[in-house]
This record gives structure tokens, sequence and C-alpha cells, in this order.
């Protein structure tokens, strides 16, 4: 992935619209440094959600390094990034003339919602046994979801678990 990557996931995402981004790309496409820079914060700023929601899952406290990222980019000041009205919904705008980090902001906002939330007991971790890691909002019904995907994870762990009581009434 690399900073042209980040934007198609962005828009892909709802952050930003496709002239705005399509504006940004350009604008890195003529200084691959300010891409660069922005594709280096985000995945500081994906590393340091990441460790604070697993340090909450294992009821640790969170790395002082990932905190302090977090806090970091948490209080920059928002320069471009705005509420837009457009079709009949509100979504994230950017200005021209803000900081390419602002793309970042609402990013940065909705995990703190999360963290801070009701819904922040319901991230998990999957519990795949090949060590998948992935994080997921847990929203069934009774609080037991164990997979980050039923159809990855979850179907691989199933069938692991039919071969085995397979192979335990053959050796039997």
């Amino acid at each position: 992935m690399d900073a042209q990557a980040l934007l198609g996931w962005l828009g892909a995402n709802g952050i930003g619209p496709a002239r705005e981004l399509k504006r940004i790309r350009s604008a890195w496409q003529t200084d691959v440094t300010r891409g660069a820079t922005v594709y280096r914060e985000a995945i500081m700023l994906r590393e340091a959600i990441y460790d604070i929601f697993v340090a909450r899952i294992k009821r640790h406290a969170p790395p002082g390094e990932a905190l302090k990222t977090f806090n970091r980019m948490l209080m920059r000041p928002i320069s471009a990034a705005a509420l837009v009205w457009d079709g009949g919904s509100a979504g994230w705008g950017l200005q021209a003339q803000g900081d390419d980090l602002d793309i970042l902001k609402p990013i940065i906002i909705s995990a703190a919602a999360l963290m801070t939330g009701p819904r922040a007991r319901r991230v998990k971790q999957c519990q795949d046994d090949r060590g998948c890691g992935w994080l997921f909002v847990d929203e069934s019904r009774a609080q037991n979801r164990r997979w980050c995907a039923m159809g990855d994870c979850g179907n691989r762990a199933k069938a692991h678990r039919h071969y085995q009581r397979i192979q335990g009434k053959d050796g039997s």
C-alpha cells in the first residue's frame, strides 16, 4: 500500500468527496513527499489505534507511545476537514487550503468516539488460531462473536474442528 492506495481507501470509506481526493491525488503526484508524509502518519495512526484497542481488550493500560501518538494526532487543529451536505446526507469534506493531514481527522475522531463510547466494550480481536489479529465490533445479540469474518477465519476454524472430530473418530 502507498499514498495513492490510502486515498482510494479513504474514498471507499466516505472520507472526502471524490473531487477533493482527486485534487489531493494530483498534488501528491506533483510533490511525492506530501503523500509519503500523510501515508506514514496514517500507518502510525493505524498502529496506535490497534495498540490502544488491544490493550483495552486485554484490560491493560495502552503502551505510552501509542497513546502519545494518538493524542498528538487528536490534538492537531483541523484547518480543512469540514462537514458537508451532499445528496441528502452529511459527510466529510476537505477544503483546498487545508493541511493534507486533515484527511486523517475523521478516522481519529471516529476512533476516539469508539474508544470512549458505549460500543468500546464490543471491540474484540479475532480468535483465529493462525493469529489473524484483526479487530472488529461485535454487534451480535449474544455478544459472542469470535472471528473477524465468518467467511474467512470462522469457516476455517470450524472446518479445522470438524476435521479434528473426524480424525478422532477414525483413530478410536
